[in-house]
């Protein structure tokens, strides 16, 4: 039988999940749109890693997920990046540093 905490953290990324569709839904311009999105990835891998690891203690699927997690956290920070310095390209025109 699977413990309750594993039910409620699959449950509330499930939940972040949607707020974050909704956002990128009802986002106005695309600096909004582009923070939902980003929240994506920083909020639901790591509550399914820690369901992952009250079910699965320390074997393999943890390691795992761990890596997954991590790789979604951080690359989706430089692509997040990189859309935005690419829309305010097209906006302005050119990017003067």
């Amino acid at each position: 039988m699977r413990p309750l905490s594993v039910d409620i953290l699959l449950a509330l990324a499930v939940f972040s999940e949607l707020v974050c569709v909704v956002g990128v839904f009802a986002g106005a311009t695309v600096y909004d749109r582009l923070h939902y999105s980003g929240a994506t990835t920083a909020v639901a891998p790591f509550l399914v890693l820690a369901a992952l690891v009250v079910e699965q203690r320390d074997h393999n699927p943890v390691w795992n997920g761990l890596v997954s997690a991590l790789a979604l956290f951080c690359f989706n920070a430089v692509l997040s990046q990189s859309i935005a310095r690419v829309a305010r390209q097209r906006e302005v025109g050119g990017i003067e540093l």
